[in-house]
């Protein structure tokens, strides 16, 4: 297969990992890159500049998520996000009812790395982690995360919180956050959702979804890299995981990145103008990329939640037989086409996705071929048309030259 011809258009198809920073928070940050650079810190007028435009910056983010201001809370992103409700709420529940009992966390089998190997600082620290199953499209049944906390009453030990992202980075299920964080604040259990993935592609509210924390990282909704939020809902704090001069109300320090939190405010009010209205465009739009992929390629299935109202309008996840994603990628790119899979290539790991592992697809002919391809809000008929053609292409070719038959 040659390369794509240079008149040929690139395609990113590959936003769920991050995606461009758009005109509008790039226009909005640049004074506070340049003549209004002050540290919020300070009590001079430069520095007083600064100041108000990041609390204006936070109260614009938090109104967009149905919060109040005083909940949010900026963060370096959805890692440290993740990681800081984890420990802290740990720590908090020691704080609160002392270390006599055991203390765990509730989590699910598809959830970010963020949150999974969060959970291992989580057993360093003596606490547990439960990991909950999903069904065959990634989603948590709540008869689940009820038994999981049956469980820890009958054993004696206190759940410290429930945390269950509301959408999936691999294949965009999204689950029924209000049903699960009901049923753990009927037992009086703080419950977190990671929606990283979700917010800016979906409406997100927070009083809607019932959480008590949430993470979110700028980068997933054209805004700028090593920027997000956690939010907390009022009377639900925890220690800080980072000391130092008291910024951000105490609880994590360090000077903040004023244009930064200018860009994020500014990309989330882009993503949620006409955000149903976008989603339902780009939703029919990934649906024939689907129906045409399907048709077009043996051996080839979809994966994640079949009801497109259950699940991110923008991403399409296959998995393909006796195929290696890997080289599916890397073809994929020399025809043209940025994608993913699911394994953790970046960092040689020939081990399927734990996602699909979740999900059921525990034969090696299937897992090792998985296939993401998340569209941009702007994508085209036209880039459909090309991803349409390109995609059943680099798959046969990808087979061919796998060699898991022979």
């Amino acid at each position: 297969m040659s390369d794509a011809s240079s008149q040929d258009p690139y395609i990113y198809a590959d936003n769920a990992a991050t995606t461009p920073l758009s005109p509008r928070a790039l226009e909005a940050m640049t004074p506070y890159l340049t003549e209004s650079f002050g540290n919020p810190g300070g009590i001079h007028r430069i520095a007083r500049d600064a100041a108000c435009a990041l609390e204006d910056a936070r109260a614009r983010t938090a109104e967009l998520l149905g919060a109040h201001a005083h909940e949010l809370y900026l963060t370096s992103g959805g890692t440290e996000s993740d990681n800081w409700i984890l420990q802290g709420a740990v720590r908090r529940h020691r704080d609160l009812h002392g270390t006599s009992r055991p203390v765990r966390v509730i989590t699910s089998a598809v959830e970010h790395h963020a949150v999974l190997h969060g959970c291992r600082r989580l057993r360093e620290m003596g606490a547990d982690a439960v990991v909950l199953p999903v069904d065959g499209s990634g989603r948590v049944d709540p008869a689940s995360l009820s038994g999981a906390l049956d469980d820890a009453e009958r054993e004696g030990a206190d759940v410290a919180l429930v945390s269950i992202m509301l959408a999936n980075n691999e294949v965009g299920t999204i689950e029924d956050i209000p049903v699960l964080a009901r049923i753990s604040h009927e037992r009086g259990i703080p419950f977190h959702t990671d929606a990283v993935q979700a917010v800016g592609h979906i409406p997100v509210d927070v009083d809607e979804l019932g959480v008590d924390a949430l993470s979110l990282s700028a980068h997933k909704f054209h805004g700028p890299r090593g920027t997000g939020a956690l939010y907390l809902r009022d009377g639900f704090s925890i220690p800080p995981m980072v000391e130092g001069g008291g910024q951000e109300r105490g609880l994590r320090s360090g000077t903040q990145d004023v244009a930064s939190a200018v860009g994020m405010a500014a990309a989330l009010e882009e993503a949620c103008e006409d955000l149903e209205g976008r989603a339902r465009r780009v939703g029919a739009l990934r649906d024939r990329l689907v129906s045409t992929v399907l048709e077009r390629t043996p051996g080839v299935r979809p994966t994640g939640e079949p009801d497109p109202r259950r699940r991110l309008p923008s991403i399409a996840s296959f998995i393909c037989h006796d195929v290696d994603g890997e080289l599916l990628v890397v073809l994929l790119d020399r025809a043209g086409v940025a994608a993913a899979t699911g394994s953790a290539c970046s960092t040689g790991s020939t081990e399927p996705s734990h996602v699909i592992t979740a999900m059921g697809w525990d034969d090696p002919s299937w897992n090792r071929g998985t296939l993401r391809l998340s569209l941009a809000d702007d994508v085209t008929d036209h880039d459909i048309d090309l991803l349409c053609e390109r995609v059943p292409r680099c798959i046969e070719r990808a087979r061919l030259l796998s060699g898991f038959s022979r």
